[in-house]
């Protein structure tokens, strides 16, 4: 296959430090323009990585493009991934890739309909330590699984009054941020049905959006999983899996970048070791894996992954019980 010629719907902090310089380096993708709301931004970022500037409507139109990636807020990824994929393009888009499960659906079954590929960038799915650990599951090298714990939090962000996370009109709050990495992680690491039993989303005057919450699932053969997610929090970023014979501990699960070793430990009637594991990139992994589904032509998959993660969401909102003020 040739390389995959793509463009970049959008100049987000994601698409500019991690994403569009590994699609530049890559022998696997061309990128040949870039979009933002501002000319001023477009320009500056194509003449850095040496492609295109346009505006939206013009890169979706743009017979030069293989795929799309869309790195907009999540509030907006309804409207134009199905732009993207009515004008043909093949698609990879940040988490959450809707706001709700009707919205996914619809996506998902009008990729499914065109044959295009529609791909959520839960890139920690490809980074080795998270492989690592999944195998290890798999092969029972911690027993029967009881109890997986996961949480993602960070303090709040500087900008709080611009950020796309606490704009409810841009799909922003916990949930469907932070959160949905912690219920991406249950279903990829132990790959079994889970029921949202339990949630919890927590407010704060001011904000329309939720700021923490938390999470409780079940899955048909009795392993739990308990999530805990926000923008107020001392920050976590990692997993424990408790099975009859040990368990499994990560500390930067879903952000190690290119170059950082992370850490496993792992805990049985052996006692406790600390392993270091290799650095690894898991932004040009998930590029290459996105390259191989296009090679394959199999996405199916991906859409099944997308509706269980979107369906959950919309459990733990649904279930959820709110606690402080909520406006909006």
């Amino acid at each position: 296959m040739n390389k995959i010629r793509v463009g970049v719907l959008g100049c987000a902090n994601i698409a500019v430090r991690s994403i569009m310089p590994e699609i530049v380096s890559s022998e696997h993708f061309e990128l040949v323009a870039v979009a933002s709301r501002s000319q001023e931004v477009a320009e500056k970022n194509a003449e850095f990585f040496n492609c295109e500037p346009s505006d939206y409507s013009k890169l979706i139109n743009n017979d030069d493009l293989d795929a799309i990636y869309v790195p907009l807020p999540t509030g907006l990824h309804y409207e134009w991934v199905l732009k993207c994929l009515m004008a043909g393009k093949h698609v990879l888009c940040e988490k959450s890739l809707g706001c709700n499960y009707e919205q996914v659906l619809e996506i998902i079954n009008y990729a499914r309909k065109q044959k295009l590929l529609v791909m959520e960038n839960f890139q920690f799915r490809y980074h080795s330590q998270n492989i690592l650990v999944k195998k290890m599951v798999a092969s029972g090298d911690v027993g029967d699984i009881r109890c997986l714990r996961v949480s993602f939090g960070f303090p709040p962000f500087k900008d709080a009054m611009n950020n796309i996370r606490y704009k409810k009109e841009l799909g922003g709050g916990a949930l469907l941020d932070a959160g949905a990495y912690t219920l991406k992680a249950a279903t990829f690491l132990l790959e079994c049905g889970f029921d949202v039993k339990a949630s919890t989303l927590s407010y704060q005057k001011g904000c329309a959006v939720d700021l923490w919450g938390a999470a409780y699932l079940e899955s048909s053969d009795g392993v739990v999983a308990e999530l805990a997610f926000g923008f107020d929090n001392f920050y976590q970023c990692g997993y424990e899996i408790w099975g009859s014979k040990g368990r499994l501990v990560t500390t930067r699960a879903f952000t190690a970048p290119p170059g950082f070793s992370p850490q496993l430990i792992v805990e049985n009637s052996q006692g406790l070791k600390e392993i270091a594991l290799e650095p690894d990139n898991h932004f040009k992994n998930m590029l290459l894996r996105f390259y191989e589904f296009l090679q394959l032509g199999d996405f199916d998959s991906e859409y099944s992954e997308c509706l269980v993660q979107s369906h959950l969401l919309d459990e733990v909102k649904r279930k959820a019980r709110r606690f402080g003020v909520h406006e909006g």
